[in-house]
């Protein structure tokens, strides 16, 4: 009996009969070898085994294993299933490749009638690689457990148990972290759903702990996409993770543990330096889902410019909050904070070396204070930073002008790149601004807010350019602004007393001047419209000003003021290509 078991066993698998049967059996189930033989009825040893599963949305997983032993029933075969008691691998690779969550299961028959696959004491030594998509963790050095597999229906996992040794963590190839080592233990009972889905991630239990060390941030940059583009350097540290998990969701008691060395951040002119730390948890709550948090603390955060240090805070912390995510899903109703700790006073004549000639700062400091909060359930979003200056004092040719600035910015909409900050939707505010121009009278106490749709700063060389809109005390400021050599006309006299100034247009300012296109004020008893471009002391501009309807062009160059009475709007299309409604 046991020679003709013998020889029948050796002959399907030495004529392939076997694995044809197998592979017949089941549409998405593939099983290979390269070699196989059975020394005695119930012991198979194989050489080269690969196992294949494909699933309907596109997603595959894949175990290879360079040698296996399993101790089966001979019988259980001619019932369609491979039942061993014990199985010894040699060499496991394991890759998985999620597919479409989108796509349909095919329609027709129905799988036939499957094979089954019941591995207990599974014993597994020498793991070459586990690759999820593009991740790939090696350095695993043995594994236990027990598998149980209806292929087409439902795949078991129980009491697996993972030794991790030293090895690599790597996301396309490129080195994330090295792993110093850590354990995995964890189960699941995966059936297909509804949309004919094997969800092996909604059914995973376990826990994960794993020490690794990090020789850089920069593979890290791509998730965050505030600084794609930013040449993140430097950062290696250590992190720590205690992750456990209740059908497939992040569950209560995970933590999170790490800090690094500076990260140094080029922007332009500048350039940003910060060492970091970072913890997360997972905590349980009474009155619903449990939460996720993560804190990353930088500081002192340090930036530097090409003469030394210009700013120092403290601490820069960015906090996420929101319920515990599921494995493969993208975390919901994310709550995120931002908090920079009040600097150290910053010299604001720094800034000659971007705005000077056209405006040049004589005195001046300023302390950086900036907070934000976001809230991704309700797609909204803000950002307040603000300048505290003691007294700004700076000159725009004969103009003397002083202010207090704050900055309200947009935080869904701010983002850091290599050479530009992009800070569209946000808010200029002017407290107790003044202004004087030579030895008239001082106009102060002026106030307004300036919003910029779109706005962007670029750093090499800095040049800032956008599209504004705002409203104003009066016009006093603007009109003393547009003219340099000459005097104001008196004609337009009537502009200084105008009330609620509404304005909007494009700028670009830089080192070069600045320059204003399609300007347009509105206030009580005059409009003005037109195109303005200050360089240095030269002062030129095109301008058609309605006094009480009455209509007026004026041209400002270096050389004067010209009035344009006969006209004016027909002037004013000709020199710009504008037409006036």
């Amino acid at each position: 009996m046991f020679a003709v078991l013998e020889l029948l066993l050796n002959g399907l698998l030495a004529t392939g009969l076997l694995e044809t049967l197998i592979n017949r059996s089941s549409r998405s189930l593939k099983v290979e070898w390269g070699r196989a033989w059975s020394v005695w009825p119930d012991s198979i040893q194989v050489r080269g085994l690969r196992i294949r599963n494909e699933e309907a949305d596109g997603g595959h997983w894949e175990l290879a294993m360079e040698s296996a032993e399993l101790d089966l029933s001979p019988l259980a075969l001619l019932r369609l299933k491979v039942r061993a008691e014990q199985v010894s691998v040699e060499g496991l690779s394991f890759r998985l490749q999620p597919g479409d969550p989108a796509a349909r299961r095919p329609e027709g028959p129905g799988e036939p009638p499957p094979w089954e696959l019941q591995l207990k004491g599974v014993r597994v030594h020498g793991v070459r690689e586990l690759a999820v998509g593009p991740l790939r963790l090696t350095g695993v050095t043995d594994a236990t457990g027990e598998l149980a597999l209806v292929p087409g229906h439902r795949l078991i996992v129980s009491e697996a148990r993972v030794r991790i040794g030293e090895g690599e963590l790597t996301y396309e190839k490129n080195l994330l972290a090295h792993v110093e080592g850590g354990t995995a233990d964890f189960g699941f009972d995966a059936r297909r759903d509804a949309q004919g889905r094997l969800d092996v991630a909604s059914a995973l239990g376990g826990r994960l702990q794993v020490a690794t060390t990090l020789p850089s941030l920069t593979t890290l940059q791509r998730w965050v996409p505030q600084i794609a583009e930013a040449s993140l350097e430097g950062g290696a540290g250590r992190l720590e993770v205690d992750l456990r998990l209740e059908e497939g969701r992040l569950a209560p008691d995970s933590r999170l543990e790490g800090s690094g060395k500076p990260i140094l951040v080029p922007l332009g002119l500048v350039r940003v330096r910060t060492p970091w730390r970072v913890h997360g948890e997972v905590r349980a709550k009474e009155d619903g889902p449990s939460r996720a948090g993560l804190r990353l603390v930088l500081g002192p955060v340090k930036v530097e410019g090409k003469n030394g240090q210009l700013l120092e805070t403290s601490e820069v912390t960015v906090s996420l909050k929101a319920p515990a995510p599921r494995l493969g899903e993208p975390p919901r109703d994310v709550h995120a904070a931002l908090h920079v700790a009040a600097s150290n006073p910053l010299d604001l004549r720094v800034l000659n070396e971007w705005l000077a000639p056209a405006i040049q700062v004589d005195s001046g400091q300023a302390s950086l204070v900036a907070t934000s909060q976001a809230d991704a359930a309700k797609g909204r979003g803000t950002a307040a930073l603000e300048l505290s200056t003691d007294d700004i004092r700076a000159r725009w040719g004969a103009t003397r002008l002083g202010a207090r600035l704050v900055l309200d910015v947009d935080a869904r909409k701010l983002a850091l790149r290599r050479d530009t900050v992009t800070f569209a939707g946000s808010r200029l505010l002017l407290r107790n601004a003044s202004v004087q121009k030579g030895d008239k009278p001082q106009v102060h106490g002026w106030e307004g807010t300036l919003s910029f749709p779109e706005a962007t700063l670029r750093l090499s060389p800095a040049v800032l350019e956008g599209r504004f809109a705002g409203s104003f005390t009066n016009a006093a400021p603007f009109i003393a602004l547009l003219t340099d050599k000459t005097g104001l006309p008196q004609v337009l006299s009537p502009l200084l007393e105008a009330r609620n100034l509404e304005l909007s247009g494009s700028v670009s300012l830089g080192s070069g001047g600045v320059k204003v296109d399609k300007l347009r004020l509105q206030g009580e008893g005059f409009e003005l419209r037109g195109k303005v471009e200050l360089t240095g002391p030269a002062t030129q501009a095109v301008l058609l000003v309605k006094v009480k309807q009455l209509p007026l062009g004026v041209e400002v160059t270096p050389e004067g003021t010209h009035l344009q009475l006969l006209q004016p709007s027909a002037w004013y299309e000709q020199k710009l290509g504008e037409r006036v409604d």
